[in-house]
């Protein structure tokens, strides 16, 4: 444990005393004598709370480092989404749309794919734990986690097609609607997790309430 620094003369809310005189000294140690046991004492009660809200503490902040992803995630999503559009309604050719669907490859593999991986090894034992992943609606919400892998491999082999066929107007109708797809499975799922599974979690986490201080 850190202690105090030594008081010095004229601190704030502390009575005043020559640093170099021995009664100076004296009263130094007294008061430090004093926060210490002060502290001590505090750091019992504190503690003794936070053994019992330790488990509940850790899986909430967990699942709001999560939701504070998903609000980047989402806002790069709708980026791309919308510049998707405007290129469908502007029939751009493969050499503008290209570079969208590769900066969403990229978001795929780079970041959603890992952001997943994290829920996957927070959020399970959680739900295990729970009980929770005995029902059907948290298990489909689960599953969707799975098919990251499979839209990242789909994306890749529309992308190489497309470069390919620079010329074929339906290769890139159908390459902008993969990337549209892709997005909004997403961001659908990213909703279920905001709306059902996070709620559902933080309902079966002991409530820190529920443990007052100790004596």
């Amino acid at each position: 444990m850190r202690f105090p620094a030594p008081l010095y003369f004229g601190e704030a809310g502390e009575p005043g005393f020559l640093l170099s005189s021995p009664m100076g000294y004296n009263q130094r140690v007294t008061l430090r004598s004093h926060k210490e046991e002060g502290m001590v004492e505090k750091e019992r009660r504190r503690s003794s709370v936070s053994g019992d809200r330790g488990l509940a503490e850790g899986p909430r902040a967990e699942i709001e480092a999560l939701r504070e992803e998903h609000r980047i995630l989402l806002k790069e999503l709708r980026r791309l989404d919308k510049s998707l559009a405007r290129l469908s309604l502007e029939r751009a050719e493969a050499t503008a749309v290209i570079p969208v669907l590769e900066s969403l490859h990229a978001l795929l593999v780079d970041r959603i794919h890992p952001h997943m991986l994290r829920e996957r090894r927070t959020l399970r034992p959680l739900l295990r734990r729970s009980g929770l992943s005995r029902e059907r609606e948290i298990r489909a919400i689960i599953a969707g986690d799975d098919g990251v892998e499979k839209e990242c491999r789909q994306l890749k082999r529309a992308l190489q097609r497309l470069k390919r066929e620079t010329d074929e107007r339906e290769a890139i109708r159908r390459v902008i609607a993969i990337g549209e797809g892709i997005i909004e499975v997403i961001i659908e799922h990213v909703h279920r997790e905001e709306r059902v599974l996070f709620p559902r979690l933080e309902e079966n986490l002991p409530s820190a309430s529920s443990h007052p201080p100790r004596a």
